[in-house]
């Protein structure tokens, strides 16, 4: 049995250390400016995303007034973008992830497609290289150095006092009174993490969903570990001075080096040379067109349409009708060469998922990723959702363009709408089931070698 005194009195002497406080009101504070940070980075896409129908409205209003023709909406077509928004889950400001670096509001014209769904804007690139102060950011980097503080000198300093000795000579077991310790140190520091959390749930109006609980799971899992890790170098009984260099050399070694390393491994044995090919073999199947008999373009086009096969082309003008006809065998050109890169960049993601499960802030940060889905399985659903839309705006308009006789005047009312939107999305439980598994599994090795450790010096205290 632990006397409760002795925990109180425990207690008390950490939180009387040099820095204890303020290293927890710091961290806190970190916590609310991090949820800030994100809620202001996601807000701000939300407010673009919110004004998208005005502004296309407008831009459909001038570009009509300026390009369209008597002959139908062929000439205006070439200049009307077609507006689409990637709306954020309620959980991405928890972690951005990849929306700073992806295009969430593409804009699409009725031209060949592969190449302008991956027009995005280059950002800052000071910002892309550090990362975004989000929550995760928070936990998986700063979190760490907080556990490491705190736990690197439990041991060393009782021996470092001379005091080691003294407790070994005492009825109560060694062992207890540094897990009293340890488990103080960790209560801290996960109450901290878990009282910013609800403030975060309650600042964003995050709803108490099984999302929810994932990410508590997940960074107690995380934090976890790093305390399994400091107890293991901890019972070695060197200097605090040794365990506070060795654990910054796991943390820089897990947290900075490893996710560089592995990032320069995937990309040289997982090159995508298909990104250029995409563009490369795009351009070159809309530009050869210009050199065929236009009857031949027509009949490619035919084959995927036969219900158009009575339109025909006149061989010796222009006609919008075999324009776009051969803008859309611009796109099956490059259709094979398109799934490859997809493929590609799938496969990049499932070795980095792999190798996260032996690095655990790449595994916490993936899995943060996941349950805000903001990492690249969700960004590659929103480009299918803007190919389908891209689709849909074709088959509107292509009875208006592949016709003999002069076109009916469009219903630009009746214009496809897209709509792609986090929140009718589930959250794959594989996504974090691994990831979790993948952390105790590690928490209770590391963990168990430390007792055994814990267990000699108990027994040869010298």
């Amino acid at each position: 049995m632990i006397p409760k005194r002795l925990i109180q009195l425990e207690l008390k002497n950490f939180l009387a250390g040099r820095g204890v406080s303020a290293g927890l009101i710091v961290i806190f504070l970190a916590g609310l400016y991090a949820v800030e940070y994100g809620r202001g980075s996601i807000d701000a896409q939300r407010r673009v995303i919110a004004a998208t129908p005005e502004i296309q409205r407008e831009h459909l209003q001038k570009m009509l007034a300026q390009h369209a023709t008597p002959d139908g909406p062929g000439n205006a077509l070439y200049y009307i973008n077609f507006f689409t928004a990637h709306e954020p889950s309620r959980f991405a400001p928890l972690s951005i992830g990849l929306r700073d670096l992806n295009p969430y509001n593409l804009k699409v014209r009725m031209l060949t497609l592969e190449g302008q769904l991956y027009d995005v804007e280059i950002g800052n690139p000071a910002t892309l290289a550090l990362g975004n102060f989000d929550l995760s950011f928070l936990l998986v980097f700063l979190y760490p150095l907080l556990i490491i503080a705190f736990t690197h000198n439990t041991l060393s300093a009782e021996q470092e006092q001379g005091a080691w000795t003294l407790i070994c000579a005492q009825p109560l077991s060694p062992l207890k009174l540094l897990a009293i310790k340890a488990a103080i140190r960790f209560a801290a520091i996960v109450a901290v993490w878990l009282v910013t959390l609800a403030a975060a749930a309650v600042w964003l109006r995050l709803p108490v969903d099984p999302r929810l609980g994932l990410i508590a799971l997940t960074s107690l899992s995380y934090l976890a570990f790093w305390f399994s890790a400091s107890l293991l170098v901890m019972s070695f009984g060197r200097s605090s001075n040794f365990n506070a260099l060795a654990l910054l050399g796991v943390w820089l070694t897990l947290a900075v080096l490893a996710p560089a390393a592995f990032n320069a491994l995937i990309s040289t044995l997982l090159p995508v040379p298909e990104a250029m090919e995409v563009t490369v073999l795009q351009r070159e199947g809309y530009h050869r067109q210009w050199d065929r008999p236009k009857t031949d373009t027509m009949q490619r086009f035919f084959e995927r349409f036969p219900e158009y096969a009575d339109f025909q082309a006149p061989p010796d003008r222009f006609s919008w009708g075999w324009y776009y006809a051969a803008q859309h065998i611009g796109d099956e050109e490059a259709t094979a060469s398109s799934s490859m890169f997809r493929d590609k960049l799938l496969q990049r993601q499932q070795w980095m998922e792999r190798l996260a499960l032996l690095t655990p802030p790449i595994n916490a940060q993936a899995s943060f990723n996941c349950i805000s889905q903001t990492d690249l399985h969700d960004h590659l659903a929103y480009l299918d959702s803007v190919r389908d839309f891209h689709q849909q705006i074709r088959m509107f308009f292509y009875p208006y363009l592949m016709r003999n006789e002069a076109a009916p005047a469009v219903d630009w009312e009746r214009l496809p709408r897209h709509r792609f939107e986090d929140e009718s999305r589930s959250v794959p439980a594989s996504c974090v089931g691994r990831s979790i598994q993948a952390l105790w599994i590690m928490n209770v090795l590391l963990a168990i070698a430390a007792c055994v450790r814990l267990r000699i010096r108990a027994h040869d205290p010298t």
